[in-house]
């Protein structure tokens, strides 16, 4: 074997173990035993910071050319990604206004036994984000009346319709050939499996599939997904064949919306243009590829969604029957959303908890609209822009101060107070009158209260809910955000909503931890991303673009002799290093202008919380990261990251 490849295979596919980061114990080994306790201690924290330090700069030089890692903190490329996201969510607020003004929210609740109202009007917003007409949305009029129609009529119509998706299925996947396996002959592109490997899988996976549309599964299934994955060393990775994963049965081909791909992709694809293969498919709407995975090396999943019009099990056999280089494909078909409206605990209903949502949403509104200066100006990056963003401005959240103050009747209860201490202070002649103040006083603050729902105050919750939902594609109830859902299957796929009515009185200790316990869960929408200290910066590393410019000056000044010096840059020699330093200001602008790209490169890397690294702990990603069942390169074996000397190597694929 070619002892490259075989050092290919353990760093790309099991990982190499992470540097471990020494424990107090085993540093105060490597000390000098005349060393105190306190010395030890200051030397162990200046260890732990340098060790951060250079894990940062070594993750940051091992990433910094994947597409992957460019996107989110190169300050070109992180750019034209804000300004997409900017432009979706200013679509999305111009579908939300649209359906406020035609009265979509008018007698719109977000509880449970609305949920047919809410798909439909979730829907509506999905039709007029495509860039849908008043035309498109009457579809969901005639869906609803055929809905109607089919309850009216009874459930006897719907006995003879389960075979219709196992007679449909034949001509749908008769235009490809005899056979699925021979669908990859009719796709011109993309490397078409070559020899007999795949022709031999092709029996096999046939049969499989129709078992698979015979046993049912997801009524809709909504696409093809797959699985790619790109090593980081493409030049010596060997081929992969496209491996089969189980496909959902198609039952309403009309009706599957098409998601494909699970994408796994470790990463250094410039541009993905293994993604390319898809948009040759008729159909192909767009791509999602969820955050890298650090503990799984840095491997993404992706969604390709079609059209709902197009046949997606036969794009999913063509994928199937493709092979690439560097990666591994396992498309398969998507499922339907099983439950698009789903509850929290009925307990939401009541009027103080409530008025307490009512504070809290308008908060992450008011929050949420600041942080994507959504009611500023295009183009405005201010720094000061929240404060220039009034929240009047956002017709949701006018008038809004009028349902957060609480109506109470301290001048009625200050009264009965009053008279329950004199019915106490005249003895027992007043006894009876005593004791119906005291039952008064228990009706007014009683250990246990029914819940109580509040119409009015529930409309203006849910206008802010669908707000955050439609525009902002935070789930309020669910305390989450779901990211990049413009370029997900399914938008506005999934909402919480109120629960039933509970059958039992509630205490108050039960609402307040209620409203203790959801604002604690929803803090970190309302505090946003945040960025590391300005301090903790400094400490790991961060760099001034001024003093990198110097150095790479200093880098490219080179003495050669006596009143000899060099310019690497241009192979141009000077009498002095002032007349190189005024060559390389003059001449090579543009790699200053890198250099000062790359420094805010990193600081951009730097400063965000959430940055992505390397696991701690010591254990490197298991054999099975990463990888689909099935997909091993080999079966199964222990953890191998660096392998000690004298350990076999995993039995190698591909040299028979």
């Amino acid at each position: 074997p070619n002892p490259p490849r075989l050092g290919t295979i353990a760093e790309v596919d099991l990982g190499m173990a992470p540097p471990v980061m020494k424990s107090f114990k085993e540093f105060l080994l490597s000390l000098d035993d005349a060393v105190d306790e306190t010395e030890a201690v200051k030397r162990y924290n200046d260890y732990k910071l340098d060790f951060r330090r250079q894990q940062l700069q070594e993750f940051f030089l091992a990433h910094k050319d994947e597409e992957w890692f460019r996107s989110k903190y190169h300050p070109d490329e992180a750019g034209k990604r804000q300004q997409e996201a900017q432009a979706a969510l200013r679509n999305r607020l111009g579908v939300f206004l649209y359906l406020w003004e035609h009265g979509w929210f008018d007698n719109l609740l977000l509880d449970i036994d609305r949920a047919p109202q809410i798909i439909k009007t979730l829907d509506a917003a999905v039709i007029k984000m495509e860039g849908g007409t008043e035309h498109d949305l009457r579809i969901l009029e005639q869906e609803e009346e055929e809905e109607r129609t089919d309850k009216a009529e009874g459930p006897k119509k719907e006995e003879p319709r389960p075979p219709e998706p196992g007679a449909g299925k034949g001509p749908a996947e008769r235009p490809d050939g005899d056979d699925g396996a021979k669908a990859e002959g009719a796709e011109p592109g993309a490397e078409p499996a070559a020899g007999a490997g795949p022709e031999e899988e092709g029996p096999d996976k046939g049969p499989k599939a129709e078992e698979g549309d015979k046993e049912g599964g997801a009524k809709n299934p909504v696409g093809v997904c797959g699985v790619l994955g790109w090593g980081p060393d493409p030049k010596k990775k060997p081929q992969k064949t496209l491996k089969k994963i189980p496909k959902t049965p198609q039952k309403n081909p009309k009706k599957a919306s098409k998601t494909p791909p699970k994408l796994q992709k470790p990463q250094k694809t410039p541009k993905l243009p293994k993604l390319q293969l898809c948009k040759r498919y008729p159909g192909f709407m767009r791509v999602a590829l969820s955050e890298p995975q650090p503990e799984r090396r840095f491997f993404r999943r992706g969604w390709v969604t079609f059209d709902r019009s197009v046949n997606i099990k036969e794009i999913c056999w063509s994928l199937q029957n493709i092979r690439l280089r560097e990666c591994e494909l396992s498309p398969g078909v998507n499922r339907d959303l099983t439950r698009r409206v789903r509850n929290v605990s009925g307990l939401t209903q009541h009027r103080p908890i409530v008025r307490h949502d009512i504070k809290l949403a308008a908060r992450l509104v008011q929050a949420l609209d600041a942080r994507a200066r959504l009611w500023s100006p295009p183009g405005t990056v201010s720094p000061n822009v929240p404060n220039l963003c009034p929240q009047a401005q956002n017709p949701v959240l006018r008038h809004i101060t009028d349902y957060l103050i609480e109506e109470v009747s301290a001048e009625e209860e200050e009264l009965l107070g009053q008279g329950q201490g004199q019915g106490q202070g005249q003895g027992q002649g007043q006894g009876q009158g005593g004791a119906s103040g005291e039952d008064t006083a228990r009706e007014t603050n009683p250990a246990e209260v029914t819940v109580e729902r509040d119409e009015k105050l529930l409309k203006v919750l849910d206008r802010l809910l669908l707000y955050l939902r439609i525009v902002h594609s935070v789930d309020y109830y669910n305390t989450s955000e779901y990211p990049n859902e413009d370029e997900m299957p399914n938008r506005c796929g999934i909402i919480h909503v109120r629960g039933p009515l509970p059958p039992n009185r509630v205490s108050h200790g039960e609402v307040s931890e209620w409203q203790r316990g959801f604002e604690a869960r929803l803090a970190p929408l309302l505090a946003g991303p945040g960025s590391v200290p300005e301090e903790e910066a400094q400490r790991l590393g961060r760099k001034d673009p001024e003093q990198e410019l110097e150095k790479f000056v200093s880098a490219n000044t080179q003495e050669l002799g006596k009143d000899k010096w060099l310019c690497p840059l241009s192979g141009k020699k000077f009498k002095g290093p002032e007349f190189v330093r005024k060559h390389i200001f003059n001449k090579h602008g543009d790699k200053m202008a890198a250099v000062r790209k790359e420094v805010l490169f990193f600081n951009n890397f730097l400063m965000d919380p959430k940055r992505p690294a390397l696991p701690e702990g010591g254990k490197g990603p298991g054999p099975n990261a990463g990888l689909s069942p099935g997909g091993l390169p080999y079966p199964p074996q222990s953890p191998q990251g660096l392998m000690p000397y004298g350990t076999p190597r995993p039995p190698m694929l591909g040299y028979g």
